[in-house]
């Protein structure tokens, strides 16, 4: 039987969604299915490519990995590897359990190196350092160290509890309440590693905005796991969002849950911290966008994040009535209000960026031309940022200013590449490289904020003036040049 193009494709990008658990349970069933009196037409085509995907070959680790000292220096990663899925980089300015700051596990093995289990982890380190020690051997003392120091950390927590003394020394160690709220979320995680790790693998790596609100495999997955260990919703919730494509899609998949989508029932449902984790995911988002632009030279990188905050809000509000929810309502609101006062700034900010990017450039003293490429890329993100703000104005609360700053903008960017390309013309020498150099500036900045035809046009022109410039260059130095001595005779016949 001959199946399309498209239809393989589809079932390889579904296939490649699943885990390898998922697609060898699929193999089975599809196997068994054959068997049948009336076979399924498309089970070969499924049954082939899940074959071809499990056969795949696995990456395999570099020899410089099994070396003693090097291997050495990766204990403290494989300590924490299932802690993989919870990890950002971004400091939340409200503790959201299951998220865990990366640069708290430096903090973290130290304090178990030195104070908490420094034998055991001496003891591992130093097989790992032994290169006639195998690879597999230090996995099973990294396993054990780790099973070991569930126990040993949650003797610590515990005894915090009740000691003032012992909480104000793990404040110290990890950085005050915040770090120990964040070891408690590593011991949780770390003590789920027996059924934790096989519920991850078996979820496929990205889960799209149809599975979360439609589909009931995933559904069937999380309300499973959630009956069974109802204290780590949180962290099966923040599992989900690290694959899911469209996070805010995480509130309907909470009301699902539910069996309501009532936010109130949400919110007092044991499901509250899936939509718990979409309003930490815009404060992530929020900080992100901040970051970018204050010390990120790439001029994309703001924008970029800004559009990622925008798209969520937009589903949040979409999906779930915020108005009658007070806690998640005020908590969004105080993430717009952050990001709203750095887009305003940028905008205010749009039109003097602009006009400096148009500037002539000027020639040093050797003949160089002097681009002023952080000027470039300054009017690159304020103008991604114009463009982008310009159909999401209300999630951003600049209406006015947005207003403003386009119609300055707009007026600058016609006005001036206009008049660089109409001076291309005239012309000449190396004001011609000067000229050309501000004018693909300007196009390239039309090109962000009006578009490709619009940029197109003016690429024509701008060629059409280029090259008038160049013909009449070439016509001057075709001219023959003045003779002295013919004008030395003309001047004495003119004298007789």
């Amino acid at each position: 039987m001959k199946y399309s193009d498209q239809l393989e494709t589809k079932i390889k990008t579904y296939l490649s969604s699943l885990s390898p658990k998922a697609v060898e349970a699929l193999v089975r069933n599809l196997e068994n299915g054959k068997s049948g009196k009336s076979p399924d037409p498309h089970i070969n085509l499924v049954l082939a490519a899940a074959v071809n995907l499990l056969r795949k070959p696995k990456s395999v680790a570099p020899a410089s990995v099994v070396d003693g000292p090097h291997r050495r220096n990766q204990v403290q990663r494989m300590f924490f590897a299932p802690l993989d899925s919870f990890l950002i980089n971004e400091y939340l300015p409200n503790h959201q359990e299951g998220r865990i700051n990366r640069t708290v596990l430096d903090r973290v093995w130290n304090w178990l190196s030195r104070d908490v289990m420094p034998e055991d982890v001496k003891t591992v380190l130093d097989q790992a350092a032994n290169a006639d020690v195998s690879g597999e051997r230090v996995d099973a003392l990294v396993q054990s160290l780790r099973t070991r120091s569930v126990e040993a950390l949650g003797d610590v927590l515990s005894r915090s509890e009740w000691s003032e003394k012992e909480r104000r020394r793990m404040s110290v160690e990890l950085g005050g309440d915040r770090g120990i709220a964040e070891l408690r979320d590593i011991q949780k995680i770390l003590a789920a590693e027996q059924w934790l790790v096989p519920f991850l693998e078996n979820l496929p790596e990205r889960i799209n905005e149809h599975r979360l609100k439609h589909d009931t495999d995933v559904l069937r997955m999380v309300d499973k796991c959630s009956g069974r260990h109802p204290d780590h919703v949180p962290v099966i919730a923040a599992a989900l969002i690290d694959r899911a494509d469209a996070p805010s899609a995480l509130c309907t998949f909470a009301g699902r849950l539910a069996g309501d989508d009532d936010p109130k029932v949400i919110a007092s449902s044991p499901f509250a911290p899936f939509v718990d984790m979409v309003m930490s995911e815009a404060e992530r988002l929020q900080i992100l966008a901040l970051e970018h632009r204050s010390h990120n030279p790439d001029p994309v990188a703001f924008s970029q994040a800004l559009a990622e905050y925008h798209e969520l809000v937009r589903g949040i509000e979409r999906d779930i009535d915020l108005t009658v929810t007070g806690k998640w309502r005020r908590q969004l609101a105080e993430t717009k209000r952050g990001i709203s006062g750095a887009v305003t700034q940028e905008l205010d900010s749009a039109h003097g960026a602009v006009r400096r990017a148009l500037q002539v450039p000027k020639f040093d003293r050797n003949g160089n031309l002097q681009i002023d490429q952080s000027a470039i890329d300054d009017a690159v993100r304020t103008l991604r940022v114009v463009t982008m703000v310009r159909n999401a104005s209300e999630t951003f609360a600049v209406n006015e200013v947005s207003k403003r700053t386009r119609h300055a903008v707009e007026q600058t960017l016609e006005i001036v590449t206009r008049s660089l390309i109409t001076d291309l013309g005239a012309a000449r020498g190396p004001q011609l490289e000067a000229h050309m150099a501000a004018a693909d500036v300007a196009i390239m900045l039309s090109e962000i904020y009006f578009g490709e035809e619009y940029a197109a046009q003016l690429r024509r022109s701008r060629q059409s003036a280029v090259a008038k410039a160049r013909k009449r260059d070439d016509e001057t130095e075709a001219e023959p040049a003045p003779n002295p001595e013919r004008k030395l005779v003309a001047s004495a016949l003119g004298q007789k």
